[in-house]
């Protein structure tokens, strides 16, 4: 399910805004921290359907105003009111809203989202769901890890000794006549000499006797 996230609330729930004033390249740094973690904690797939809205009276310097980041799709909402009001346009011009998760603390984004059948969740809430994101990450990655040599089998360190029909017709034609080149048959010669029990018993004890 698709995440839209108000990203300066959940920025401030987290606890990543401070509460101190800091200049604009240190809070640049925090907020790429921020997504960082995010990105992180949600996972490859997670991210590729997570769109974080920020408001923006001006242009960003370190992002566009839309841009890809760590899978995340990373809004800036200049000329609109706020991240709310960009929020609110994305889910009425949704073609499926219901298939949106829309996080905010703000009681106005939630009703809109609520209103469309999205599922709404205030960002405090949507911290804990990270949490239980970021502990599923890591037990999947040491499941993979734990199976590595499962998956590697898999991936082509063994594999079905049936070959398949264009490779047997390969075969075939690559061997094609090596019973004549090779003197190989399959028929034991009619003319070669048979060994009568005579020559049996004394090949027999020629054998006994050596030392």
């Amino acid at each position: 399910m698709p995440w839209l996230i108000d990203g300066y609330n959940l920025m401030h729930a987290s606890g990543a805004v401070g509460n101190k004033e800091v200049t604009r390249t240190a809070f640049q740094q925090r907020r790429r921290r921020f997504l960082n973690d995010l990105s992180e904690a949600m996972g490859p797939a997670r991210a590729r359907d997570t769109t974080v809205v920020f408001d923006a009276n001006s242009p960003p310097a370190d992002f566009g105003l839309e841009s890809t980041y760590k899978g995340l799709h990373v809004l800036f909402a200049l000329g609109d009111e706020s991240a709310d009001a960009r929020i609110e346009q994305i889910l009425n011009a949704h073609p499926v809203p219901k298939s949106l998760t829309v996080v905010s603390s703000d009681r106005a984004v939630r009703r809109a989202a609520t209103r469309r059948k999205a599922v709404a969740i205030k960002a405090e809430d949507f911290l804990d769901q990270l949490d239980r994101m970021r502990a599923e990450n890591r037990r999947d990655a040491r499941t993979d890890t734990a199976g590595g040599g499962v998956s590697q089998a898999r991936n082509g360190a063994t594999r079905d000794a049936t070959p398949s029909p264009e490779e047997a017709a390969f075969w075939l034609a690559e061997f094609a006549g090596i019973e004549e080149q090779t003197g190989l048959v399959n028929e034991p010669d009619a003319s070669a000499p048979m060994l009568t029990d005579a020559d049996i018993e004394r090949i027999r004890r020629e054998v006994e006797r050596e030392p």
